[in-house]
């Protein structure tokens, strides 16, 4: 009888795991039609601003904007500091403030924003005052203005740099890890892993190779063992800034758990190496799957744990079936 019952429990339990397998599973770029032209002397390179003066003095920094678009369109021109692209190349589309990877001198702090609605076929010129820090400059101090449209903020940036007469320092570079971020472009999810330019220098020439691989217990086991790697050559490591290296999952979800993330940075005889344990939070991880699109979900670990439950319950059964025999 114990037998029987135990057999009816073992089929019922199969045919709810089967139904739960196979049931379906419904699931920089420049602004177009602006320019953004420094205003500068004969003897400058018109391409971007470069500015000295005695500390806590006041400079004019003058910028032309032009909207060659059939409609009017509302820029906003944010001072930053410079970032480092993914493509390796210095960048002014992020908020960057004192504090940011060891930055001393925020050029946010010297200058303001300005808003300016551009009729079709107009012109303006914006002037900015740029107070410089009552303290000398230290290090390498790259500013610039971010131009972007305040109603479309995502369909383009116009960035123009400002580069500081500072003075230099000896500090060697310090290039450390800064963890692992998902991240949804173009509706097909990424994994961010960000290092970080801690010392007030430009790195230029600079090799990063990073390996990810999942690192949880199946992993470990020897399954879905794939490693991603990525080799990049950065021409500019910007100053105090994130070195984002990307990997695309494409229709891959991001999977949360534990990631082990190895690599070296090398530049000339200098090298960094690092390799750290990660976690990426299953809610963030979640919020990047659902906007991104088209994604094939890899249920290994879904038909890890059944068979997990389905062995557990086959040894229950001999179990009963041979406590039954052992006292009948």
């Amino acid at each position: 009888m114990i037998c029987k019952k135990l057999s009816l429990l073992f089929g019922i339990l199969v045919m709810a795991c089967c139904g739960f397998v196979f049931s379906p599973n419904i699931a920089s770029a420049d602004i177009q039609s602006v320019s953004v032209t420094p205003i500068v002397s004969d003897d400058e390179d018109p391409s971007f601003f470069q500015l000295s003066g005695q500390p806590g003095s006041v400079k004019e920094l003058k910028l032309s904007l032009t909207n060659f678009g059939d409609m009017p369109i509302q820029l906003r021109v944010q001072p930053t500091n410079a970032t480092t692209s993914t493509t390796g190349k210095l960048d002014f589309d992020e908020k960057v403030t004192v504090g940011d990877y060891g930055l001393r001198h925020a050029f946010s702090d010297m200058t303001n924003p300005q808003t300016v609605m551009l009729k079709n076929d107009q012109t303006k010129d914006l002037t900015f005052k740029v107070k410089l820090p009552s303290q000398p400059l230290a290090g390498t101090v790259i500013g610039g203005f971010d131009v972007y449209d305040v109603k479309h903020p995502n369909d383009g940036h116009s960035g123009v740099a400002v580069y500081f007469d500072s003075t230099p320092t000896k500090n060697n570079h310090l290039i450390k890890f800064d963890g692992i971020v998902p991240k949804v472009q173009n509706k097909q999810p990424f994994l961010m892993v960000n290092l970080a330019n801690y010392s007030a220098e430009t790195i230029k020439n600079t090799i990063v190779q990073v390996k990810v691989k999942k690192n949880n217990w199946y992993n470990k086991l020897g399954l879905d063992n794939q490693i991603s790697v990525q080799d990049v050559k950065f021409d500019k490591i910007a100053p105090n800034s994130k070195i984002p290296i990307e990997f695309n999952q494409k229709q891959t979800p991001i999977a949360s758990g534990n990631y082990l993330v190895e690599g070296v940075v090398k530049n000339g005889r200098d090298a960094w190496h690092f390799k750290q344990n990660v976690k990426v939070d299953p809610v963030a991880a979640d919020q990047i799957n659902q906007q991104a699109k088209n994604l094939i979900y890899d249920k290994t670990g879904l038909y890890l744990t059944i068979i997990g439950v389905l062995t557990a319950v086959i040894v229950l059964i001999f179990w009963g079936i041979s406590y039954q025999r052992r006292y009948s």
